[in-house]
């Protein structure tokens, strides 16, 4: 929309620019027209130059009408409450002007003239009721509905403000939406607050326009009457029709465009319930009905029937009525054939076949295909629950799993750096009720079994107690818990143990494995996406990156190797930076990673620091370091060590007894090694250790105290030693 507008006002500047002035001198117009209706109330005008004002209030009045009629939605025409201020401004000092000259000379125009006798027939009581049926039309029926209407939509418009915005953040949490199109939509909502509030203020202009009409009038007629007699040497009769005459004249004049201008804030401050064009919403939606069409036919057809009514328009009538109901049941009766629904009828408001919403009618054989494509399209993350878990889903049963999945997307997005694709939740009656399947495309990463009337309770501190409940394990971190009942939660707080409701305990779930399986969630299009956000701020890096030195799948491939050691990727800039300074050197994604690990260390190692600061580590002989580098072998498949099976087992053996002894200590066991092995050693070591971290001594960045734990030996080097 806001499109739309701004090329409706681009082309209407081009084109008067092009006929008459440029864009500045456009600019400075309106300014001065102001300042010329101000003129109005000081300089005295000749009839025929007031003959061009009051066109021009006629003319403004009947464009202003027909713009409301055409525009789709209220902020397309968004500078209406200021043409309301300025129009009325304009009639009331165009009233001033013309009563000046119609108690001085007794003229008013051409214009004037022509209102006081054409249109009332020159008789001035006609007139005269005639301008107060007008003015009580404007000021009782049209001005204060519109007024009322506006002060309503202002006030709802205001309250719905804060659950529109809300709307906004979830769509963007969700990944629905991009900030870009998050901020358009706020500045959207901006506008419609202060469009509305505007129009509530407006309208208030109207309403006292056509008071000022009635009190105008009255003053007229009586100083013109009294200027008749008294200055101009009239008779009664003769002052008293010439000036009521003028006054009238003068009266339609300015009533006119006021009740054009009052229907159109009416038009205005109803347009937000639509979309469309006052006409086509008027035409489709009246015509939309083919049995109240029939009835009405059949109603006038009895109503012909009394004497004295004018049969033959009555008939005519009903004939077109019965017509368009006949049209619009046979092409109900088409749409349903072609599989719409009935009522869901082209071109009708919200129905197939709206304005922008061409109707699609697919053959059995084409619709039989789409079924099938969407059969074969793999959603990328996707969550099956059996029937028993519908509650945690829906809304209704008070179910809160999507706005938990949103928080989670959220939280992801800032520990990692990335927008987690949008996760289908989808009810599967092969699943147990209680079952839930975590899907990344289209396989099962993860599964768990829930107990909707109960809580899941963990002993973290190992405490001896017994608590009844079914025994099962926690599906997140496979610790061992007991599904209790709601009568023991208090009991099992009480005695330390965890306990966390379902909802929590499938959400804690899911938040495991996205983060475990983000570098498969990270796509390609994901990807581009990233580097088309950075590039808007730094496009110098984006540039000098892609796509002369690396592509966006080699991109992709180290922001992977991130993510799969749960390094965050937020800060994307200093990774692309550090690919550009690098990717001369070497296009090895890993190698690549290590240079960006490097840049990250500081990041890298805050993660794993304990309270005091100490980083505790165990480290790596030297020589298994030596022995890991030498093996190294290239395929197609990447670079990987090639050891014995033997010295392969031994030092797997050994790595796990000393991880093994940090475990039972407290520690989180951290291997410590060289840039040029990290990796490499991790792909020995990670298929055993699920979660391993490892680091390097390239990341360790400023002054951090390093605890050594244990050493991991040579196993060829001990065997030596101990044989000697």
């Amino acid at each position: 929309m806001a499109v739309q507008q701004q090329r409706a006002s681009t082309g209407a500047l081009g084109l008067l620019g092009r006929l008459t002035l440029r864009r500045e001198q456009m600019e400075a117009l309106i300014p001065f027209l102001v300042l010329a209706a101000v003129l109005m109330l000081v300089i005295p005008f000749a009839p025929g130059i007031l003959d061009l004002f009051v066109i021009f209030s006629l003319i403004t009045g009947v464009l202003i009408i027909l713009t409301t009629m055409y525009v789709r939605a209220p902020l397309d025409f968004s500078i209406f409450p200021t043409v309301i201020l300025f129009t009325t401004i304009y009639r009331l000092f165009l009233n001033v002007a013309t009563t000046r000259s119609i108690l001085s000379n007794a003229n008013a125009g051409h214009v004037i003239n022509t209102f006081a006798t054409f249109v009332t027939g020159s008789n001035p009581v006609v007139g005269l009721v005639i301008f107060i049926i007008i003015v009580v039309i404007n000021f009782v029926v049209i001005t204060y509905g519109a007024q009322r209407i506006g002060e309503v939509a202002a006030r709802f418009t205001l309250d719905a403000l804060p659950g529109k915005q809300i709307s906004i953040d979830a769509d963007l949490n969700a990944g629905i939406i991009n900030e870009e199109q998050a901020r358009q939509r706020r500045r959207q909502l901006e506008r419609e607050a202060d469009y509305f509030g505007a129009m509530d203020g407006a309208s208030r202009f109207v309403q006292r326009d056509a008071m000022a009409g009635i009190i105008l009038i009255i003053v007229n007629i009586g100083a013109g009457f009294a200027v008749g007699m008294l200055q101009k040497g009239m008779a009664a009769g003769e002052a008293l029709t010439t000036f009521t005459n003028l006054t009238v004249g003068d009266g339609l004049v300015a009533n006119i465009p006021a009740l054009l201008i009052s229907t159109a804030t009416g038009i205005m401050v109803t347009k937000a319930a639509t979309d469309e064009t006052v006409g086509l919403s008027v035409i489709t939606q009246l015509t939309s009905q083919w049995r109240a069409l029939a009835i009405s036919a059949a109603f006038l057809f009895v109503i012909s029937l009394v004497p004295g009514m004018p049969k033959l328009f009555i008939w005519s009538s009903c004939a077109v009525l019965g017509f368009l109901a006949w049209s619009q049941r046979r092409s109900e009766l088409a749409d349903q054939v072609a599989g719409l629904p009935e009522g869901a009828l082209p071109g009708a408001a919200g129905g197939p076949g709206a304005p922008g919403e061409p109707v699609e009618r697919l053959s059995p054989e084409e619709e039989a295909r789409r079924n099938l494509e969407q059969l074969l399209s793999v959603d990328l993350l996707e969550l099956e629950i059996g029937y028993g878990l519908i509650p945690l889903v829906d809304k209704n049963q008070g179910g809160d799993l999507l706005e938990r999945v949103n928080n989670i997307r959220k939280q992801v997005a800032i520990s990692l750096g990335f927008i987690v694709p949008p996760m289908r939740i989808r009810d599967n009656i092969v699943l147990k009720p209680g079952e839930y399947h975590v899907k990344i495309k289209g396989s099962v990463v993860a599964k768990g079994e829930l107990m909707l009337d109960r809580y899941l309770a963990m002993n973290p501190l190992g405490a001896d107690t017994q608590i009844e409940g079914i025994e099962v394990q926690e599906p997140a971190f496979g610790l061992s818990a007991l599904w209790i009942s709601t009568e023991d939660r208090t009991r099992a707080e009480t005695e330390g143990f965890t306990v966390v409701d379902p909802a929590t305990v499938l959400a804690t779930h899911l938040t495991e494995v996205i983060r475990n399986n983000a570098a498969e969630l990270l796509s390609r299009q994901a990807v581009q996406e990233l580097i088309d956000m950075i590039k808007g701020k730094y496009p110098a890096v984006v540039s000098d990156l892609v796509p002369d030195k690396l592509s966006v799948g080699d991109i992709q491939r180290v922001l992977q190797l991130l993510l799969s050691e749960k390094v965050s990727i937020r800060n994307l800039p200093v990774i692309l930076e550090t690919l550009g300074d690098n990717a001369g050197l070497s296009k090895d994604p890993e190698i690549l990673t290590e240079y960006v690990r490097i840049n990250l260390g500081r990041q890298i190692i805050a993660d794993y620091l304990d309270d005091e600061g100490k980083l505790t580590v165990l480290t790596v002989d030297p020589r298994v370091e030596e022995r890991v580098a030498s093996s190294l072998q290239q395929t197609t498949t990447g670079t990987i060590p090639v050891l014995a099976p033997k010295y392969l087992r031994e030092l797997v053996g050994s790595c796990t007894r000393h991880v093994q002894a940090a475990i039972a200590k407290g520690l989180t066991p951290i291997f410590l090694v060289s840039p040029r092995v990290r990796p490499y050693l991790r792909k020995i070591l990670a298929k055993v250790f699920p979660g391993l971290v490892m680091l390097s001594y390239g990341e360790i960045v400023g002054e951090i105290d390093i605890r050594t734990i244990a050493t991991i030996m040579d196993p060829e080097g001990t065997k030596k030693e101990g044989e000697e």
